[in-house]
């Protein structure tokens, strides 16, 4: 199995060698090297075109024997095949593994760059690090880490066994989801998982579990799941209207439609659904 060893940020006009692998971003859109129908692959320096394989690159880690780097490109940045842009969001899907983390570190290091380019403390300009992946200010002396937002994602079941699922504002159609949220200062996990749901759909949880977490580029989140049950039973999930719209419990035989494979949230579910031992409206 490849594996991704991350190094320290090192910004780069020249590429490492030929077989250098890229994390080549254009807007939210990831440049692969499409094989064959939904085979797709991070691309090498030497597969790049002269025009962007000059680019600007910075070295994050290594996959296997190979360096690998992330290229900014512009929006408007020419695609020859076989070169392909994905969406970053399905790209993920369809790469996995290794090259998933490269992706993943790549995009939050790039967004953490572009956004804190001047010292906080003095405003003078910041210049990266010799041995550690953060940035420093020459005029201070202060010292920035890459910021990572931790948020979580929780999957609760009644005493039927059902699952929470809520439709929030923003999803598409009737797309149903787990209800998540941010990490706020001073909190810990599982205190966010309790406020999350009390605030989206006022409902009170226990035996709050952690499952698995999952990185989430978009653009700089950690995403930490935890199983929970209903602390009250019969409770009615009541939408709050803002972010969540409708919400209620369903069992594996009346779901709506649910996210695409590739998130934590629906592995979460998934694990719900191979899981399920409740009765369906079916029996």
């Amino acid at each position: 199995m490849r594996r991704f060893i991350p190094t320290a940020a090192e910004l780069r006009r020249e590429a490492v060698s030929p077989e250098e692998l890229v994390v080549a971003l254009r807007g939210d859109a990831l440049v692969l090297v499409e094989e064959a129908p939904d085979s797709l692959r991070l691309p090498t320096v030497a597969e790049l075109p002269p025009a962007l394989a000059g680019s600007e690159r910075l070295l994050i880690g290594r996959i296997d024997r190979f360096e690998c780097s992330v290229i900014p490109l512009p929006q408007d940045a020419p695609v020859p095949e076989p070169l392909r842009p994905v969406d970053l969001r399905s790209a993920r899907l369809l790469l996995g593994g290794a090259e998933e983390i490269a992706v993943c570190r790549g995009r939050e290091l790039a967004f953490w760059r572009r956004n804190h380019r001047f010292c906080g403390r003095c405003g003078a300009p910041l210049i990266d690090h010799a041995t550690e992946c953060a940035r420093q200010c020459e005029a201070c002396g202060a010292l920035f880490y890459p910021v990572i937002a931790p948020a979580i994602i929780v999957a609760v079941t009644d005493g039927a066994g059902r699952l929470l699922l809520a439709h929030n504002a923003k999803f598409r159609g009737n797309m149903h989801g787990l209800v998540a949220g941010f990490v706020e200062a001073g909190e810990t996990m599982e205190e966010a998982v309790r406020r999350e749901l009390r605030e989206e759909v006022k409902l009170e949880v226990k035996n709050i579990r952690y499952f698995a977490s999952q990185s989430w580029p978009y653009p700089n989140s950690l995403m930490a799941g935890f199983t929970a049950e209903l602390a009250e039973e019969g409770a009615v999930p009541v939408p709050d209207m803002t972010e969540i719209t409708a919400a209620g419990f369903y069992t594996p035989a009346d779901m709506p439609e649910v996210p695409q494979p590739g998130s934590i949230a629906r592995r979460m579910i998934d694990h719900w659904r191979e899981n399920y031992k409740g009765t369906t409206c079916h029996e």
